[in-house]
Parts: structure tokens; sequence; C-alpha cells
């Protein structure tokens, strides 16, 4: 399974030290960097390759190798419906877009078959054959995944089912045009749907083993092509990162690490670290301490930014911020080889056009790529209601910033590495019992398409930059989508006069499945900021929404 290593000599990595952006967002000013030097905590690193790590190929796309993935042939009616069940296991109910009639998959244990689980499916009182789809130990409701999902633009039908303890078998049918057909079949590890190539459309991958043997399908001109990542980088492990990224290592004792991006039909190598380094707590790996995290939420609450995001993977160094205040409301973080700014608002340069710059798209969010490739550019992209802009001065190119791009979370989901967390409970208090009455108020107002009640329950701020039609229609909707129902939870209280609430909207497309965005469509999860206006006759407090 593995192909022959080439021999490699070793690599010298030195690190440059320290750091200034030179793409400030507009309207904010230059400001240089901590002065780091030999002999401070930035560190020199050396990684040699181990002998049998293969050529890099750093700054050298390596081509893909994709092979035809043949479909496994026709669904078979069961004229006899479930006279072969021994018993049934699990019956799913599932919708298809655009078609009235229900389709239903039954899981069941087949008489004759003591070592699998079989399925069908039943459309329009036609019962068809699946196939086995789980080991017979494996009967757990838990252990049996069946939905209905988007696949390679298609209205898809997922079953998946173990069949050990550590693997799975995963087949998706293709239900688009009334009667089932096979679309894909994964043996080979465990399935996901993952936009590898970040173009917002998934593909299929599948890892199996302790060290990882990774596959990718994808849809191609009208088949299904199949390519394996270990074969094509002579790696003996590969894997798909929390960011997104492909993680190779390579050796026999998997010493050495790379990451890349994959493009359309090629690989590309952004990153080489030893896998000491990749696997620190803070090489890669940035760590924040405690008073780091404060600094930052102090600052963020300054300047209104009440959904900071943090990197959680950099450009390797040892590593340290520094925080401050940009002019126009800018909190600027600066790292080493990087600086993250973040706003309220949209920090595009304004000459530039919203369709220039490559994009990439990630779960939830996606980043637009502006300037040259190499030097001056930056990532440019929006999570919740905060704007980010990522840029560096280095001789590092847009692939090794979108890696810190792909990292950021929320500052309250940032561990630390004490293990303790950033965020803290809200104590219930009198204001924060109002503050949460005005929150519920303005959100049931929302969901009962009420502009009269719910233009009580925000702030005169809001009102005041809202046109009268605009503000009525924020509650009313539409007919389709139309609003549905609301989550809300107690965050934090930045000051005294305003408390932070986590809230979802949620509406619904009439009629449609839950693959299908928009059932039900989560306008946004978001921080909802509660201000106080004033105080009544009994000395309480007047509390209003700024959406």
């Amino acid at each position: 399974m593995k192909a022959t290593r080439l021999a490699a000599a070793a690599t010298l990595c030195v690190l440059a030290l320290g750091c200034q952006s030179s793409l400030a967002p507009a309207g904010s000013a230059a400001t240089s960097l901590p002065e780091y030097s030999e002999g401070t905590s930035i560190a020199r690193a050396v990684s040699l390759l181990p002998a049998d790590a293969g050529p890099d190929t750093k700054d050298v796309p390596l081509p893909l190798s994709w092979e035809t993935y043949p479909t496994t042939g026709d669904v078979r009616v069961l004229k006899e419906g479930f006279e072969q069940a021994e018993r049934i296991v699990k019956e799913v109910v599932l919708y298809a877009a655009g078609q009235a009639k229900e389709i239903k998959v039954v899981i069941y244990a087949h008489k004759t078959d003591p070592d699998y689980l079989h399925a069908a499916l039943i459309r329009d009182g036609i019962t068809y054959d699946i196939g086995t789809v789980a080991g017979y130990r494996y009967d757990q409701d838990d252990n049996l995944i069946v939905r209905n999902i988007m696949l390679f633009r298609k209205q898809v039908i997922q079953i998946q089912g173990m069949v050990g303890a550590a693997a799975s078998m995963t087949r998706y049918i293709d239900v688009e045009d009334g009667i089932p057909k096979p679309l894909l079949l994964v043996e080979d590890g465990h399935a996901v749907q993952i936009d590898v190539d970040h173009d917002g459309l998934p593909e299929v991958t599948a890892s199996s083993g302790t060290i990882p043997y990774t596959t990718i399908y994808r849809w191609k001109d009208g088949h299904i092509e199949r390519s394996r990542l270990n074969d094509a980088l002579q790696a003996e492990a590969v894997r798909i990162t929390d960011e997104g990224a492909i993680e190779a290592s390579f050796g026999t004792d998997l010493s050495q690490v790379r990451l890349y991006w994959l493009k359309e039909n090629h690989l590309s190598q952004f990153a080489s670290y030893s896998s000491e380094e990749y696997y620190s707590d803070r090489f890669v790996t940035i760590p924040y301490t405690p008073e780091e995290a404060l600094q930052i939420r102090n600052q963020a609450d300054a300047l209104r930014i009440f959904e900071p995001l943090v990197p959680r993977k950099g450009i390797a160094t040892d590593y340290g911020v520094d925080v401050r205040e940009e002019p126009n409301g800018v909190l600027k973080m600066t790292f080493p080889h990087f600086s993250i700014y973040q706003s309220k608002t949209d920090l595009k340069p304004p000459e530039v056009d919203p369709a220039s710059g490559t994009k990439h798209f990630f779960p939830g969010f996606s980043a637009q790529w502006i300037g040259p490739d190499e030097g001056g550019g930056g990532w440019y992209l929006q999570r919740g209601s905060t704007f980010i802009s990522i840029s560096t001065a280095k001789p590092y190119n847009a692939d090794q910033l979108l890696f810190v791009a792909a990292s950021l979370v929320p500052l309250e989901e940032l561990k630390l590495p004490d293990g303790t967390a950033t965020n803290t409970a809200l104590p219930v208090t009198r204001d924060y019992l109002f503050a949460l009455q005005a929150a519920n108020e303005f959100a049931t107002a929302w969901t009962h398409r009420d502009p009269e009640n719910g233009l009580r329950w925000v702030s005169d701020a809001w009102k005041a930059v809202k046109e009268p039609l605009e503000a009525d229609a924020y509650f009313r909707g539409t007919s389709n989508p139309h609003h549905m129902a609301f989550e809300l939870s107690g965050k934090r209280k930045p000051d005294e006069r305003t408390f932070l609430f986590d809230i979802h909207l949620y509406e619904y497309y009439t009629g449609q499945p839950d693959y299908v965005h928009g059932f039900p469509f989560d306008r946004r999860g978001w921080t909802l900021e509660v201000i106080k206006e004033g105080t009544n006759e009994w000395g309480e407090g007047i509390w209003r929404v700024n959406p």
C-alpha cells in the first residue's frame, strides 16, 4: 500500500523573527510589533527530514492521481416485502425536496444472514433492496445513521452503519428521479462529507486505521473519482485537520509532518515541521496566558466587539500576542509572524471589487484573499458579527495565512493551557432578569412576526437609523421562509449597562427536507446586546435590545 520513498537531505528551517503587517485595514494606523531577538522566547527551529520522508514539494504543486470509481449496480425490487426479515431494527421517514410523498428506510436483520444487517427503501408502495449496511451486532440506534443530504449536487440518502469497533460501511443512494439508484459505497474507512478543496461543495473522505489511510471521493464530469492520498504523497499517515487542511506524516516513526491545501487537481504544500514541533503545545499551536485572554476580552469589550476570535494555530514560532486599539474601532492582535484585525464593520478596502480575489469556503464562513499572493495581500472574512482581516509583512504566502484563518475560534471557546475556559457563568441579579426579559420579548415578537410589540423592546439608537418600513419588515419577515423559533441564553456582562446573550433565530421553509439550506434556516447565531436606557419610577432598569 505504501509507495517507495525517495531519500531526502536534511532541511534547515530558520524562522524569521518579528513582524509588522503591511496591510492594515482602511482607516487604521500602522503600529510596530514587539521587539523580539535571540535570547527571548522566540526560537530558531531546525527540522531534520527522515531519510524515508520523500521529496519536499513546498512551492511545487503536487498533481493528484484520480481513478474512476464505479457505482455498484441497480437496486432490486423486493416483491416479497419483508418476508425474509427476522426482525426490524430501525425505521426512518425522510422527505425529498419538491416531492410530496415520503420515503421510508427500514433496517432489518435477515433470516439467512447472521453477519450483517440489511436495508430497504420504500417509496410509492414499492420496496427496494439496498443491501447490507452494518454488522449484525451493531444494531444500536446510535450505530446506524439514516438521513437525507445534498451531495454532488444531488438529493441523496446516506445510510451508515458500524461493521467493527473502528470500521463502518456507508451507502449513498441517489433519489432525485424517484427511483433509488446506488451512487457511492464506501467500505475503506469511516466516511464523512467534507469540503476538502474549499470550493463550497462537499466531497466524501474516508479514513481507516490508527495510522490513518485517507481516500477522497469527488464528482467529476458525470461520474465519481477516487484519489488515495497516502499513495499520492508517499506518506505513512494522512488525515484531514480540524482546519480543513491535509496533514501528512512521513517516516516509519512519523517524525516529519507536512501540511497541504487541496486545490482542484493538485496539492499545495504550505508548511513542514518535525512531529515534535507540530504537536508541541506552543510552536504551531498558539498558547494563551490568562492575562492575554483577559486583555483581548477587555480591549474587545471597550470597542463593542462582543464576538472576538483568536487563532489556535499559526506559523511556527514560540508565541506571544500584543493587543491594542487601532483607529475607527479596530482591534489589532499582533503575533510574531502576522497580524489579525477585528471590527464591527467591514474591513475590506472600499475601492476593492467585492467579487475580486480568491475565495475559500469553510463551515459557517468564507475567506476572501485580496492583493498579491506574496506580500501586501490579506484574508478577509466575517464570523458572526465580527469582521476580520489577516495579513503579514513577512515572506509568508496566502496558503500559510489561510491556515491561521481556518483555526480561528471564539475567545469564549478558548481553552487555556491550565485547562480553564475563558467564559464564566452570569450571576442572576435583578438587572439580569430585566435584561433577559427584554431579550425574550424581542425574540418572541420576531417569532410571532409582531412589529408593534417588537419595536417596544429595541433601543432608541437602533430605531433612529432604521426607516419605518425597514424596521417593520425586520419583524414581519417573508411568507417563505417564515420566522419559526428562537434559542436564547445568557452570555456575559461586559459593563454595568450591558448584558450579552447568545441567540439563534430560526426560519422554516415550508415542505423542505433537512438537507436543504433552510430547514430550519439558522438566520444567524450571534451575540445579542441588551443595554440599559434608564430606570423607571420604581428604580428598575429599562433594558432594550440592540439587534
